[in-house]
């Protein structure tokens, strides 16, 4: 099985994650942060947690939720493909018990 990013916000929901939007307001720097965020359970042997990845931006909502969405996908890359840098469509890596991992379940 192959790592590929998530295109958008409907393609993150569909797969699971909830997107936490929050505005500071203008006296804030940055003002304005977006959170993706999902329960996952770990592969055989091992506990689960929290997978989030949070965005920040202080022009518009937009460039929070475009900035969390690329922390999501790099965070994706690196849990299942063992790289934040590996291209999306990378196969996946043995988990660190040695078992094979499930994008957005492990």
């Amino acid at each position: 099985m192959a790592v590929t990013d998530l295109a958008d916000n409907a393609a993150a929901v569909a797969a699971g994650y909830t997107r936490v939007q929050i505005d500071y307001g203008a006296s804030k720097s940055p003002r304005f942060v977006s959170r993706y965020e999902k329960p996952i359970v770990g592969e055989p042997g091992s506990a689960g947690g929290l997978l989030k990845a949070d965005g920040t931006g202080s022009d518009v909502q937009a460039t929070a939720d475009a900035n969390a969405l690329a922390a999501l996908n790099a965070a994706r890359r690196h849990r299942y493909a063992g790289s934040p840098g590996r291209a999306s469509g990378s196969p996946n890596s043995v988990g660190s018990k040695g078992g094979t991992t499930v994008e957005d379940l492990h």
